[in-house]
């Protein structure tokens, strides 16, 4: 970690002692392009960002990846991905401001345990133990920032399976993994994101409750029940103690998986009770999708109780009205 990143990770934990910025921006953090599972350049985004009238823009391909898989970035590419976002940062100086980021993975101690060790294992409804082997998928040295996320599960015949993949993964995760369970599936999932916020303290925290991707019309478990909501309220404090900025991800809304943000409303509302900041994130795969649901996202965000956002700045982490 340089000693800029490291000043600016922990910037962002100080950030409630600061006055809220007056001036409303547009910013997104949370950018895909070519090099990962993204569509088009780099600059295709910037340009499009200018045209939509952004102030700043943070890339934040995938992370590579200890295995083969088909959406994040090469780890042979990665200087080369740092060195365009640097030269885009000088090229559109005064114009837009240009952050370079990755979405990391959360990867558990489990990956290293072996196919039959992680198949004996069944996560309880409680959660478990932490592993000493879990890790992030890439170290975040030289960035301006990351966003850490839980894609993956440690089964399957190649390895690992995705949570946000296929309805069919998704349920080859539920059955291999935990036994047909659906209420032990999303137990394990939000003990991976206590773990990772409580192990590596990110600086945000991506798409929070990603498991629902896969649930539409509520096909396999309710956003009402309980037990989910107990999972969801139990996660919060760990969170909350990080200082850990969670974004709002209209990326579920924009490739028509879901119906209102990442986290739901509901949630949202007991991250503004635990006084937990935010970010308003696009998770755009494609430049014309950079701003895509942002209005209603906003609108969700005040009807939470909150009234302003992080925003990622030249000098720090700063906040800004919605």
């Amino acid at each position: 970690m340089t000693r800029t990143g490291l000043a600016i990770l922990d910037y962002a934990r100080k950030l409630p002692e600061y006055e809220p910025r007056t001036k409303k921006m547009k910013t997104n953090y949370h950018t895909h392009h070519a090099i990962c599972d993204g569509k088009d350049e780099a600059e295709d985004y910037v340009r499009a960002a200018i045209e939509k009238g952004f102030d700043a823009l943070g890339f934040s391909s995938h992370a590579p990846l200890p295995f083969a898989n088909r959406w994040t970035m090469p780890k042979e590419k990665f200087s080369a991905y740092c060195a365009e976002i640097r030269r885009l940062r000088e090229a559109y100086a005064g114009r837009i401001e240009v952050y370079l980021g990755l979405e990391i993975d959360f990867i558990s101690g489990e990956f290293a345990a072996g196919p039959k060790a992680r198949t004996a294992q069944r996560r309880p409804a409680g959660l478990p133990d932490f592993s000493p082997e879990s890790s992030l998928s890439w170290p975040p040295a030289g960035l301006d920032y990351y966003i850490a996320s839980v894609h993956v599960f440690p089964c399957g015949p190649n390895g690992y399976r995705e949570v946000d993949h296929t309805p069919e993964e998704y349920e080859a995760i539920r059955d291999e993994k935990y036994g047909g369970g659906m209420r032990a599936f999303a137990a394990g999932y939000y003990a991976y994101i206590e773990e990772l916020v409580r192990r590596f303290r990110p600086p945000v925290l991506g798409h929070l409750d990603l498991i629902k991707k896969n649930n539409p019309g509520e096909k396999y478990f309710s956003e009402n029940s309980a037990w989910y909501k107990d999972l969801v309220r139990g996660l919060i404090p760990a969170i909350a103690e990080a200082g850990t900025i969670v974004e709002v991800n209209t990326g579920g809304l924009a490739r028509g998986r879901t119906t209102t943000v990442y986290p739901s409303p509901w949630i949202l509302r007991l991250l503004r009770e635990a006084d937990i900041p935010l970010m308003l994130n696009s998770d755009a795969h494609v430049p014309e999708n950079l701003d895509a649901f942002f209005d209603m996202a906003r609108a969700i965000i005040r009807e939470a109780g909150y009234t302003q956002l992080r925003v990622l700045r030249a000098g720090g982490w700063e906040t800004a009205a919605i």
